[in-house]
């Protein structure tokens, strides 16, 4: 059975954000293929990281690779009936036969000896990897981590027997790769998309370590939650320097001199939640003569602001955020600096992998999305400072996190002339055991996961993404307490408004 969301007419999140405790698993925005969904209370956040049927049945979505689309539940039920495997088996389905083989591979080389077979589905054109559920964990592990999995929009073709080459997601793919060519002065030949930010870290980790096996890699700075879980799950291991500061460049520095291969360097440009910028001149400084690539990841401070490509070998970017701005696809992008010494070589095994690919659907959604993603980040430049002072000289507020305020010297390194500093900041308040909750539970915005949409998102970041490493996240600088504020498109005086009536709240 086809699995239908039951959308009336749809609200605009923007205007009229989801905050009230009624509003619990509403889309953001109201779509089926929403990649974020409110958890508009303290409570509903706890109630989600501890899986509370109260919230989970609530959930008509969630963001990709932390919750399962009902639609994609759908199909994985219908799979596993054809097949006509036990309720002891689960599925996961893949659009490319080579991304559900080494689904297949992971899962064995966690837990040798258990059946995991994988099987074309739906004509052909997609393929499930069928295992027993005490392998479950580690399948789960992959299908997270790796961000391969179906879209929405793909599964509910697939369910509805009408999956078909569109030519015009060929258009669409062309389009966005020549568009990012174009944004970052890089080759369109040397950008490669993939149906998710993580898959792309994932596709350019697996080409580092295969042309440097056995070397491990290291992480710069505390990252998103996944970039250092996959460097740890793929590969030989990662050197975890957890602060962007002189201290991390000098144990940077002995690694490296002492003799270590490393097959390449990771930072993000500003960090998430932290939002500090790595020094890539001295990371470029220490490393160029050793043949290290850096990959950096750009998604929070945009193309539109920096350039990595004066120090870095490879970007990174979730096309998820700024560039699709709706929220309602799912995709990221790889670019090989053209002038990079190691170009070629990476490039060559992007290529091998072949799993550079977007469901035609979602290409011409993206496509569409990214029309004005140059105007709306110039927006958002305008918005995020004004409220970010305005919020820092509040007397309820002990620390804001923002780029144009941390390490800002480094991030000035790679701006581009008229850039700004994007709209992403994290804020702490005093007394934040007791005025946590509270801000959160009074601010009249849309509160779930993801960042860069057009409509402004608050989340509490470390709870939702750290929930079970709190004490390692408070030990390595990021407070539990820590709220995460993606600025989207609404007017400074409609969001100043909320955020003063929300710390009013806690006064």
């Amino acid at each position: 059975m086809v699995y239908k969301l039951a959308f009336e007419k749809k609200r605009n999140v923007s205007e009229h954000p989801p905050f009230r405790e009624e509003d619990v698993g509403h889309p953001l925005p109201d779509s089926e293929y929403a990649v974020s969904v409110s958890l508009p209370t303290w409570d509903s956040v706890i109630g989600y990281e501890e899986s509370q049927d109260s919230v989970l049945e609530k959930l008509k979505t969630g963001y990709p690779r932390f919750f399962l689309s009902p639609i994609i539940k759908s199909l994985e039920n219908r799979v596993l009936s054809e097949f006509n495997v036990s309720e002891d088996f689960g599925c996961l389905i893949f659009n490319l036969e080579s991304v559900a083989v080494r689904c297949r591979e992971f899962i064995l080389n966690r837990h040798d000896g258990w059946e995991v077979v994988v099987k074309p589905i739906c004509q052909g054109n997609a393929f499930t990897v069928i295992f027993p559920k005490q392998v479950q964990d580690v399948a789960k592990k992959f299908w997270r981590f790796f961000g391969e999995g179906l879209s929405v929009r793909c599964a509910k073709s697939l369910l509805a027997e009408n999956y078909k080459d569109d030519p015009r997601g060929n258009d669409a793919l062309l389009a966005i790769k020549n568009r990012i060519a174009e944004d970052t002065g890089q080759r369109a030949e040397d950008v490669y998309i993939y149906p998710s930010g993580m898959a792309a870290v994932s596709a350019v980790h697996r080409a580092l370590t295969h042309i440097t096996p056995g070397a491990r890699s290291i992480q710069f700075d505390f990252p998103y939650v996944d970039v250092l879980k996959i460097q740890k799950e793929i590969g030989s291991g990662v050197v975890f320097l957890p602060a962007a500061d002189e201290q991390s460049i000098s144990r940077l520095d002995d690694i490296v001199n002492n003799g270590e291969k490393i097959c390449g360097i990771y930072c993000e440009l500003p960090s998430n939640p932290l939002l500090r910028s790595a020094d890539l001149n001295s990371i470029k400084r220490i490393t160029g003569s050793f043949n290290i690539p850096v990959v950096v990841d750009d998604t929070v401070a945009t193309n539109v602001n920096v350039d990595v490509f004066k120090y870095a070998d490879v970007a990174t970017t979730s096309l998820t955020k700024y560039y699709s701005g709706v929220g309602d696809v799912i995709a990221g992008a790889v670019i090989v600096n053209r002038e990079s010494q190691h170009r070629d070589k990476i490039v060559s095994q992007l290529k091998t992998q072949n799993d550079s690919t977007l469901y035609a659907e979602d290409a011409i959604a993206l496509n569409n999305n990214m029309m004005d993603y140059r105007e709306r980040v110039l927006r958002v430049n305008q918005t995020a400072p004004r409220l970010v002072d305005l919020l820092n000289n509040h007397h309820s507020v002990s620390k804001i996190w923002y780029p144009k305020y941390e390490t800002r010297t480094h991030y000035d390194a790679v701006k581009r002339e008229g850039g700004g500093y994007s709209g992403l900041f994290s804020i702490e308040l005093k007394n934040p055991e007791k005025t946590t909750s509270q801000f959160y539970n009074a601010l009249q915005l849309c509160k779930g996961p993801s960042l860069g949409a057009n409509f402004t998102l608050v989340c509490p970041y470390t709870i939702l993404a750290h929930y079970d490493e709190l004490h390692w996240c408070e030990e390595n600088g990021v407070s539990k307490w820590l709220i995460r504020v993606s600025v989207g498109q609404e007017s400074y005086d409609f969001l100043s408004q909320r955020f003063l009536d929300a710390l009013a709240a806690v006064d």
